[in-house]
């Protein structure tokens, strides 16, 4: 009697612990350059995809693509031994060729880096931590000139990433706004764009402005709706 064909063992899917631990956490790649659609990695997962593929490299690179790789590629183990009839011999095969790929990319990218790959990856407080900061504009009176009363106490501004929350003056209209910190010569020295939205029947805009080149003084904060005038307001980068 033929005999069923075995799915391939644990250490041949994941080309050993050793390298499957460090591939899940050795490239963090936070902001998911060059990912490859779920369906390709679905694709690689399910052995659907050729060898030759560049996919496969990627996954060497970026430790969120390698970790739902390998999830994936569980799941579908799974199902497949959960399955009246086990994988064919030939799907056993292009299993343990997808194994040997990734394992054999992955120990050359470990050797390779192995001087470089730290215990924990490393992050920059100056490019990722954001400081948060509501400011609320509803209490300024603006002239005809669009320029805030010379009296109002300037808002607050920190230095660094800072994700601002703006609550407009009554009367401000949703829609895409332009907003700008401006130095004493009304040169621009961060800005950013977005979209306000009314919440609690407030106008609110919600924006990241990066602050960690801007020195601590006195600025301008300048806001426009798309289509409208700008509008000035105090501010004072500390």
């Amino acid at each position: 009697m033929a005999q069923r064909s075995q799915p391939p063992d644990d250490d041949a899917v994941r080309g050993g612990d050793d390298i499957d631990e460090v591939l899940s956490r050795a490239n963090p790649n936070p902001e998911r350059i060059g990912c490859p659609p779920r369906d390709t990695l679905i694709g690689l997962a399910r052995r659907a995809q050729p060898l030759g593929d560049p996919a496969y490299e990627h996954l060497v690179k970026c430790s969120p693509c390698y970790r739902e790789f390998r999830a994936l590629q569980e799941e579908h183990a799974h199902r497949q031994v959960s399955a009246p009839f086990v994988a064919s011999h030939r799907e056993w095969v292009a299993a343990a060729a997808v194994a040997v790929l990734v394992a054999g990319l992955g120990w050359t990218w470990f050797f390779m880096n192995r001087q470089t790959v730290p215990e924990t990856p490393p992050v920059s407080p100056t490019r990722t931590a954001e400081l948060r900061t509501e400011l609320d504009l509803r209490k300024f009176a603006v002239t005809r000139s669009d320029q805030a009363s010379p009296e109002a106490i300037p808002v607050s501004l920190p230095i660094g990433v800072v994700d601002l929350t703006l609550l407009l003056p009554v009367g401000s209209e949703p829609g895409a706004y332009d907003i700008q910190v401006l130095d004493s010569d009304l040169k621009s020295r961060a800005s950013a764009h977005a979209v306000g939205e009314i919440r609690d029947f407030v106008t609110t805009v919600r924006a990241t402005l990066d602050l960690r080149d801007v020195p601590g003084g006195t600025y301008q904060l300048a806001i426009r709706r798309e289509g409208d005038d700008w509008r000035m307001f105090p501010a004072r980068v500390k």
